[in-house]
């Protein structure tokens, strides 16, 4: 028999999670976990759109410009340092109020961490392997979603190989010795990520961590592009990790819709709650992990094996920044799972965590949550923090 949906509709029926959740923050015992978080890096270039300043007017104006030239208003936000992971394990660092450690290897110069990486990241991870130069990406921030222009030419030299070259097997195997948690994600820019992730879950084994101890945290990212055999080797390395770690696999409704379509699910344009934990229930039923979540932009689903449980989150119209967001989502469950929380407090920290980030630009501690929870349910939560 199939376990029901439970769909928290709106702020009211969500109130026993959100009181459920600030006992939890409460009452948590001082812990201060450690873990790894890779594996890319990418140099961001900010351009907000000032005219048309939304995806939903800047597509007709670009489709009737063709052939000819266009010209739009913009404004240069500057650069930053970006990349999923970066953004991922500096978000872990400030919602656990800087108790926790993050060794981050990823793609942060080819030889040395570049300054960029080591000023946002050297005070808020415990260590930095670099494996590769950082990627480039455009990000074209609009008032309704964002659009990347990457430069993924630097992402093919992270491999397992390179890992090992820079990091050394002994100095891994002592950090996952230690380990409660692995973050991988952007695994659709990486072409070697999936190697990258069993590998990591092969020499847990082999040095004798139990089973299930880990918390192994994923995300894919956009992987349109990667070819299907790309997308049926990774599923079938989904197996092997999941059972050597507590896996979550994150989706954004865009790539679940696609994950979907591999399984022969149409459930593109399909927003409401039921789709979405619909998909949510239907993508782990064919998939080896022990979570499937997926988050829209106004709230998110999780499935596992105690059902699926749907809650809406703090939207935000106008967001100050929106790259970042999935991130800190990511960042927020992962360390409700490292704090033990159900299924339905794991989506409430992520939404927590995206909802105060694109309205501040940086992202909270659980008392940060706390207060955002406070100003959503009194009805005073702006667009703004």
């Amino acid at each position: 028999m199939s376990t029901p949906y439970i769909i928290y509709r709106d702020l009211a029926a969500l109130a026993p999670v959100i009181e459920s959740f600030k006992s939890s923050v409460l009452s948590l015992s001082p812990s201060r976990p450690s873990g790894l978080c890779g594996f890319d890096g990418f140099i961001d270039t900010f351009v907000r759109l000032q005219s048309p300043a939304s995806m939903a007017e800047f597509g007709p104006k670009i489709t009737a410009a063709a052939g000819i030239a266009a010209s739009y208003t913009a404004q240069h936000l500057g650069d930053k340092f970006g990349g999923n992971g970066p953004l991922f394990a500096a978000a872990l660092h400030d919602i656990h109020a800087g108790v926790i450690d993050v060794t981050y290897i990823g793609a942060m110069g080819r030889d040395e961490v570049l300054p960029i990486y080591q000023d946002a990241l050297g005070g808020k991870t415990k260590r930095l392997y670099t494996l590769a130069a950082p990627a480039h990406s455009t990000c074209l921030e609009f008032t309704d979603g964002k659009v990347m222009l990457c430069d993924l030419a630097a992402c093919g030299e992270v491999t397992w190989e390179r890992l090992l070259e820079r990091v050394g097997l002994p100095a891994l195997d002592e950090e996952l010795m230690a380990a409660r948690f692995i973050s991988a994600v952007n695994w659709g820019k990486l072409p070697h990520a999936g190697a990258i992730w069993s590998h990591l879950a092969e020499r847990l084994a082999l040095l004798g961590v139990p089973a299930k101890q880990v918390v192994f945290f994923m995300d894919l990212a956009e992987f349109e592009t990667r070819p299907h055999a790309d997308r049926d080797d990774l599923l079938a390395r989904l197996g092997p990790i999941t059972r050597q770690c507590q896996t979550l696999l994150s989706f954004n409704l865009k790539e679940a819709w696609q994950m979907g379509e591999v399984f022969g699910a149409a459930y593109q344009g399909r927003m409401d709650a039921d789709s979405v934990a619909e998909l949510a229930a239907f993508l782990r039923a064919r998939i080896d992990v022990d979570r499937v979540i997926i988050h829209p932009n106004d709230g998110a689903a999780c499935a596992s094996a105690t059902g699926t449980v749907y809650l809406p989150g703090p939207y935000c119209r106008e967001p100050l920044i929106s790259t970042g967001a999935g991130d800190n989502f990511g960042a927020g469950c992962l360390s409700a799972a490292l704090c033990g929380f159900d299924d339905a407090g794991l989506l409430l920290t992520g939404n927590c965590a995206s909802g105060y980030f694109v309205r501040s630009g940086h992202s909270p501690s659980f008392s940060g949550m706390i207060n955002l929870l406070d100003s959503w349910a009194a009805g005073t939560l702006t667009e703004r923090l």
